[in-house]
């Protein structure tokens, strides 16, 4: 498969970074100390929400007892605190993928739920921050995913329509985000295989970043 883009806009945790086990460690630790019990399958649950979406989930879950932005806090300092110490892997082919589009004049964004800092903070050091054209955080939208909001304005900052572009998710959220929007929408699993539910919000599933070569 060959098609013809100008831009690919990339989700961040689970996509370029190796980051969404450590969302689920520290999610379950952060419950816990609190006295709640989060099982996986919630926590993947949470993958790409704001605090509009996370919140009434947390309600459901654990009651008016859970105060979900104590929590978050928590959870946000334990991985900060082990991401200093460690670092954050890069997902197999997003060195490469990156320098591949640079060589075909291709433009790269950024649609991520995380603050800009954090961005910043998990890929320059592996120097791929310097390499994005633009970057859209969560923070910065109205409408979290799975609302196309995000990435309308991605590709809006590319200088590009939706359709001129790939979009490449791991999560529910993102690909149902990314086709709304418009876009070409790539999912690249990574904790949980895609659903039949949400099947028809994907072009196509790749097993590795590597494999958007082709459709390039």
């Amino acid at each position: 498969m060959s098609l013809s883009f100008k831009g690919v806009i990339f989700d961040m945790d689970g996509v370029l970074v190796d980051s969404e086990r450590l969302y689920m460690r520290f999610w379950t630790e952060a419950c816990a100390a609190f006295g709640f019990e989060l099982t996986p399958k919630m926590a993947l649950s949470l993958r790409s929400n704001s605090p509009e979406t996370a919140i009434p989930k947390f309600l459901d879950w654990f009651g008016e007892t859970a105060d979900y932005h104590e929590i978050r806090a928590l959870r946000r300092k334990l991985m900060a605190d082990f991401i200093d110490r460690n670092g954050v892997e890069l997902k197999q082919g997003a060195a490469e993928i990156f320098d591949y589009l640079k060589q075909k004049d291709i433009k790269i964004a950024l649609a991520t739920a995380s603050p800009v800092k954090r961005a910043r903070h998990y890929l320059e050091p592996h120097g791929l921050f310097d390499k994005l054209d633009a970057v859209v955080s969560g923070a910065s939208i109205a409408r979290s995913k799975p609302a196309p909001d995000i990435y309308l304005a991605a590709a809006g900052e590319l200088g590009l329509s939706p359709s001129e572009c790939i979009a490449v998710e791991d999560s529910p959220a993102g690909v149902i985000s990314a086709k709304t929007a418009g876009c070409f929408t790539v999912m690249i699993p990574d904790m949980t295989p895609p659903e039949e539910d949400y099947l028809h919000y994907i072009d196509l599933i790749v097993h590795d970043l590597n494999h958007i070569r082709k459709i390039i």
